[in-house]
């Protein structure tokens, strides 16, 4: 019983030094574990706060991403568009391919006969060509040539129109002076082939006898139905009778085709002077009345 007590006595001691020691363990423990506390909730606290500022940013990024998305929409919408447009002009462009290489091939098809021309186009066209550009060549230079001669021509006789032109000036001015004196001289002898009947027969006669009459008469004119398509002369002298007498001597002043002016040169009497409806006959020479 002795060795047993001895023996639970030592497992007691034992026991005793293993709870004293777990006691000290524990202590140490807990104060370790209340720094790890302290640390983890620290920690916890910063992830939190991590947390709260991945959240914030992915809800950021969440709205940024939507707007993009509706960007990107109308964007995918655009490309769509566009797209459909680069499909329709790639089908057009097919289409104008296959038109342009079946015209390709048309236009092959119908030049293919011409093979042979194109071999002898140096000696049916290019030769022929410049055979004909040296003929033109020395046509054009005698062309020239006589357009030179033609145009010294033209010259000479420009030169010599000029000439005759000065020459039939001088001769039409030379004929205007002749006509003026001839129309003075014949003035100057209508002026005085009435009233000189001594140079009669070196002027002629007193023209044809012309009946005429009176269309009107004022103060000391009047005018007759005969002009110068009856044998009217400019200075003739016409008798006017009234019931076979005469009344005054009148000279013309102005002829027309149909009729004449006259002025009244001598009266019979001052009482009784011209008037519508007496009769104008030519004067003869014979002795000059006076009142």
């Amino acid at each position: 019983m002795h060795i047993l007590t001895k023996i639970l006595i030592i497992v007691n001691l034992v026991l005793c030094l293993v709870l004293s020691q777990y006691v000290w363990i524990a202590l140490a423990g807990n104060a370790q574990w209340r720094e790890k506390y302290e640390f983890e909730r620290q920690a916890r606290h910063t992830d939190k706060n991590q947390l709260e500022n991945a959240y914030n940013k992915l809800l950021a990024q969440r709205a940024t991403n939507q707007e993009r998305t509706g960007q990107n929409s109308a964007e995918v919408a655009a490309l769509n568009a566009t797209k459909q447009a680069l499909e329709a002009w790639k089908l057009e462009a097919t289409l104008a391919a296959s038109d342009a290489e079946r015209t390709a091939n048309d236009l092959l098809a119908a030049t293919q006969p011409f093979s042979d021309i194109s071999k002898k186009y140096d000696t049916d066209v290019v030769q022929k060509l410049q055979s004909t550009v040296e003929q033109l060549s020395d046509r054009k230079a005698t062309l020239f040539q006589q357009r030179g001669d033609a145009l010294l021509n033209v010259a000479q006789a420009q030169n010599t129109y000029a000439e005759k032109n000065e020459q039939f000036r001088r001769l039409e001015y030379h004929h205007f002076l002749l006509q003026e004196e001839h129309e003075r001289r014949m003035d100057t002898q209508a002026r005085y082939r009435w009233l000189r009947p001594d140079i009669q027969k070196e002027l002629g006669d007193n023209g044809p006898v012309i009946f005429a009459e009176v269309l009107w008469a004022v103060g000391n004119s009047l005018q007759l139905n005969k002009g110068r398509r009856d044998g009217v002369e400019l200075h003739q002298k016409y008798t006017i009778m009234r019931n076979g007498s005469t009344i005054a001597v009148v000279d013309v002043v102005e002829v027309q085709n149909e009729t004449c002016e006259c002025i009244i040169e001598d009266l019979v009497s001052s009482a009784v002077k011209p008037q519508k409806g007496d009769e104008g006959i030519t004067r003869l020479f014979m002795a000059r009345m006076r009142r």
